[in-house]
């Protein structure tokens, strides 16, 4: 058996009225796993999963990554705004470079 500790951010931490929970996994089991055992307890957490981002220490992970015992594994929902506002200057960047080479 398997104990891991699971922490959430913001709209999970808003939702559970938890900052965390452990939960136990067989042995070998996965974030995905850890994540079905979540929404087991939490099922309004569920249709998240398509945005859930996974971090074991500082390190993103993917839903096939194995735990190990004494893991934490954080939930995060998407960091939006940043990405938008950088392809907005990219393109304003872009376009004045071309302008430039018109002119």
């Amino acid at each position: 058996m398997l104990r891991v500790a699971v922490r959430f951010f913001a709209r999970y931490r808003e939702a559970t009225g938890r900052q965390r929970l452990e939960v136990d996994l067989p042995d070998g089991g996965t974030v995905e796993a850890a994540w079905a055992a979540v929404v087991d307890r939490h099922p309004e957490l569920g249709r998240y999963r398509p945005f859930t981002l996974f971090a074991i220490g500082n390190d993103y992970v993917g839903p096939d990554h194995a735990l190990r015992p004494g893991d934490e594994l954080c939930l995060f929902p998407p960091v939006s705004g940043g990405s938008a506002s950088r392809s907005r200057t990219a393109r304003r960047a872009s376009r004045s470079d071309r302008a430039r080479s018109a002119g």
